[in-house]
């Protein structure tokens, strides 16, 4: 994988906050005004979105109505964040040869998107096509906001694998406060070669991704080399066959699938955006400000690597909560 060459070149590190401090834990509220420090323990950062039986979201909840389980086993819940707290979004668009003839009204529904956002939440711009590029660092300037989205530049190559692996580990994991990932893509990837990196990173992010697919298969059939082979290659994920340069053009393998199954991991959802790419950009920025953030720390402290199911409960009938399935914990490596 790509990514760590392409951090070299992706210089941000003067444009983030301050490091986070990793490693320790406050618990706030204990009684008699006390905080407790867990040293070496991490925190579950659950995102989570209520509806009622309408589908309608839910944005007046306060920590008490919540529970949350663990393999069936009730968590004490440490940390809680309402709705109407700051949100920290990088906003990831993919500028690929694909989206040559499409760019402006991709860049307007970015617009539209950013200036729908509570005013409090601070976005970054970022665009991949041959490379990875921060056109904003975070800022609550929506001018300055759209100044980086109307700065993207169509290339020709896709590194969708190492846009999100940059997006997720070196602009917002710093972040301390509620994070998301909006990815604006087809899901194809041309010039990564592993996906399974940032699957696996999208089970384990603090960050909700919220991915909104623009299918362009239809233009990477047009894009044609001289000799009348396509200039693209087909994405590595899928089941979809393998191209060859002495066979006609494959069905594509579905990048749909990947996007989705980032927002899957991570709690958050896909929106279609080839009918109505406005309305999929406006969908999203209604998940964002319904968003609640629930932590806690796990008293089953067993570092097997294994699969740890989650389910967030209401204590008000007729509620509904979304929220990630679970997550992987780190094994711990003997000696």
């Amino acid at each position: 994988m790509r990514a760590r060459e392409i951090a070299i070149l992706f210089t941000i590190g003067a444009l983030l906050v301050p490091e986070f401090v990793a490693g320790q834990k406050k618990e706030e509220g204990a009684e008699n005004g006390q905080v407790t420090i867990r040293a070496n323990v991490e925190m579950v950062s659950l995102p989570v979105v209520v509806s009622d039986r309408m589908g309608r979201r839910i944005i007046d909840l306060s920590k008490k109505d919540f529970r949350v389980f663990e393999d069936g086993v009730e968590q004490e819940i440490a940390g809680f964040a309402a709705t109407d707290e700051p949100l920290a979004i990088a906003l990831l668009l993919d500028t690929s040869g694909s989206t040559q003839f499409k760019l402006a009204r991709i860049q307007d529904a970015a617009i539209d998107f950013v200036n729908q956002l509570h005013p409090d939440d601070e976005v970054a711009v970022l665009s991949f096509a041959d490379d990875v590029k921060l056109q904003q660092d975070f800022t609550i300037d929506r001018d300055r906001n759209e100044y980086g989205i109307k700065k993207t530049r169509t290339g020709e190559w896709t590194v969708a694998y190492e846009a999100v692996w940059l997006a997720l580990e070196e602009v917002l994991k710093p972040k301390p406060e509620r994070t998301a990932l909006v990815v604006f893509s087809d899901g194809v990837d041309t010039r990564s070669r592993k996906a399974t990196e940032t699957l696996e990173l999208a089970r384990e992010t603090r960050a909700t991704i919220y991915s909104v697919y623009y299918d362009t298969e239809g233009d990477q059939y047009k894009q044609r080399s001289p000799i009348g082979y396509p200039t693209r290659l087909p994405p590595i994920i899928g089941t979809g066959p393998v191209y060859t340069p002495s066979g006609p053009y494959p069905q594509l393998r579905p990048g749909k699938d990947y996007l989705e199954k980032l927002a899957e991991y991570s709690g958050g959802l896909t929106f279609d955006g080839n009918e109505d790419l406005r309305y999929a950009f406006s969908e999203v920025a209604k998940e964002l400000a319904s968003q609640y953030s629930i932590g806690y720390y796990s008293t089953n402290q067993k570092r097997d690597g294994k699969f740890r199911k989650v389910e967030v409960r209401l204590n008000k009938p007729g509620l509904v909560a979304r929220t990630k399935k679970g997550y992987y914990t780190k094994k711990e490596n003997k000696k």
